[in-house]
């Protein structure tokens, strides 16, 4: 069989049936035998950005491994953005680039390029890869596919990336013939039940303990399930990370909002920093965007027990003392599910204390009228329909979004976390449509959807139904509210009067064919949402406040669990005491 129709019936089998890209001359083979298998999708996005998110997505959004491809240099310099994103923030997508004949390089020792579109690729993605090579053999082909897989889903997930030239492209093989890949034995970490063992025992003897739930949980796994049951039997408050947010929705008891040593939720700092005596952390890194820039005095009068299956997670310690278990958190929860594991202790007043804790500072925080924009996502949240993904991407929205989005059960929420990368939702609402056969909704600043806003065309040709929301306030807000604390309010490149601008959305989303609106306040978004046909694409521009902010916010310098706007000092002695 020719060898790019061997590469698209593999990843076919492993259950991959929809594939990202964009054509190019050097990917055409591959492209080709995309197009005519039977039992794939090919998707052509806009720019192998675009093509790139959305396999992130579609990876985020189900735990599965995705397939983006793109021609050489620059067609595999447009993915790489989405690569680092999945390596980041451990999504497992399996990258393919075209390249060069094998026999057209020179050999000549640092010679720029070989010849034209031609790129070292898998110098230029290794470091943002668990696995990278160019098929120079095609006889190393089965060998490569079957490792690239192995790879993209062992341990930690993440990115691989195989660099795939013309001429391995189009070669008659026998896969049966070819070597296979048989992977090392894995390197035995901590046991599961020591760690769960653990964690039983430090209960037994807390009084204010609280699990932190991350991204090394799996929405909708076993282990998700798990864990949530666990802590519901035993009634332990949970805070989560902002890529955590959905592993329970938002009226949960156990809820106690998303850690953030910038912007997170008031009563999730105050509880973890101040009042806990016991963080029980699952698959969560709990680094310095989580706990502040002085990590040392995150929850300093508590004992720390971090369960994370990447060991260089675990060098990065929180505090000196803590403990901490190399293994994956999903058998730890399995451990901790066992019917000899036993918690003697009953947290119903600690819990009490804490869902208090969370009314109070959620009562200020509603008063704050610099929290305007908030009021506008929980308008969003009330009208989207259950069983939707939500991709926020990044900015004053990505904030306003991750604090006030009131998710329910069945929804979920995915970010570009660890990278941070603008331009990320759109794409990615597309690829975790077709990932989870759900609507999908898109929440972008103005500055972040023209990132990728050439996927307008891709989301009207194939009727991706996607909700595309754009929260315009005709700037860089995150930035403007930079510029506020260290810059004397010299707005550069963030507003009009600093060089950037923003188009009217409406009319673009109409010029693709899309159906658009624009409102300016809860009630007309509410009003649109509802009205609008929510099967079909749709975009919706929201007027936002130039001037907005986004509070609560940790400023420069200060701990995390006194966040701006202050709350009186009355209300901070009270929750300190109790």
């Amino acid at each position: 069989m020719k060898s790019s129709d061997y590469v698209v019936s593999f990843f076919a089998e492993k259950g991959i049936k929809h594939f990202f890209g964009y054509q190019g001359t050097m990917i055409a083979h591959f492209a080709d035998s995309v197009f005519r298998d039977q039992v794939v999708t090919n998707h052509c996005c806009s720019n192998e950005q675009g093509g790139g998110f959305a396999a992130v997505g579609y990876a985020k959004a189900t735990g599965r491994a995705a397939l983006a491809y793109a021609t050489s240099g620059p067609g595999a310099c447009n993915l790489i953005s989405a690569v680092a994103d999945a390596y980041y923030d451990s999504a497992p997508v399996i990258f393919i680039t075209g390249q060069l004949n094998t026999y057209e390089y020179l050999h000549i020792d640092g010679i720029r390029q070989n010849g034209f579109q031609e790129m070292d690729v898998i110098s230029a993605v290794k470091a943002v890869t668990k696995y990278c090579v160019k098929v120079e053999d095609v006889e190393d082909l089965r060998y490569i596919l079957e490792r690239a897989y192995y790879e993209c889903l062992a341990g930690r997930p993440g990115p691989v990336l195989i660099d795939l030239p013309m001429d391995m492209q189009r070669q008659e093989i026998d896969p049966e013939t070819m070597k296979t890949f048989v992977p090392e034995e894995e390197k035995s970490g901590d046991s599961p039940k020591t760690a769960a063992d653990a964690i039983t025992k430090a209960l037994n003897e807390s009084e204010h303990p609280v699990f932190v739930l991350g991204n090394g949980i799996v929405y909708g796994s076993e282990a998700h399930k798990k864990v949530l049951s666990f802590v519901e039997k035993y009634r332990i408050p949970v805070i989560t990370s902002m890529l955590g947010r959905d592993l329970l929705p938002a009226d949960h008891e156990l809820n106690m909002g998303h850690l953030g040593g910038g912007y997170g939720h008031r009563y999730a700092n105050i509880i973890s920093y101040k009042k806990a005596d016991l963080i029980v952390s699952l698959g969560c890194s709990l680094c310095k965007r989580q706990t502040a820039m002085k990590p040392e005095k995150f929850a300093e009068n508590a004992r720390i027990i971090r369960v994370e299956i990447d060991p260089l997670e675990i060098a990065r310690k929180v505090h000196e003392d803590e403990t901490s278990f190399m293994v994956d958190c999903a058998e730890v929860i399995d451990a901790l599910g066992q019917e000899t594991v036993s918690v003697n202790r009953s947290f119903d007043s600690w819990l009490e204390k804490c869902g208090v804790i969370k009314k109070k500072l959620t009562a200020f925080d509603a008063s704050c009228p610099e929290r305007k924009p908030n009021a506008v996502i929980e308008a969003i949240s009330g009208s989207i329909d259950d069983n939707t993904v939500i991709c926020c991407d990044v900015g004053q929205h990505q904030v306003w979004t991750s604090q006030s989005f009131n998710l329910k059960e069945g929804q979920q929420l995915l970010f570009s976390g660890g990278h941070g990368a603008m331009g990320f939702a759109l794409p990615a609402a597309i690829g975790a449509h077709y990932g989870t056969g759900q609507k999908s909704v898109a929440i972008c600043g103005d500055g972040a959807f023209q990132m990728n806003i050439q996927e307008l065309q891709w989301v009207f040709r194939e009727q991706v139904p996607v909700t595309m929301i754009v929260l315009n306030n005709r700037s860089l807000g995150l930035i403007q509210q930079q510029q506020d604390d260290i810059f004397n309010s010299i707005y550069s490149g963030s507003v009009a009067s600093g060089g950037y601008t923003a188009p009217d959305f409406e009319a673009v989303a109409a010029a693709y064919g899309i159906d658009s609106v624009t409102v300016s306040s809860e009630e007309e978004l509410t009003e649109a949402l509802l009205k609008m046909d929510s099967s079909k694409p749709r975009l919706i521009q929201v007027l936002i406040d130039t001037d907005s902010r986004a509070y609560p916010k940790t400023f420069f310098g200060e701990e995390m669990y006194n966040q701006r706007p202050y709350i009186p000092e009355e209300l901070m002695e009270e929750i300190l005491e109790m």
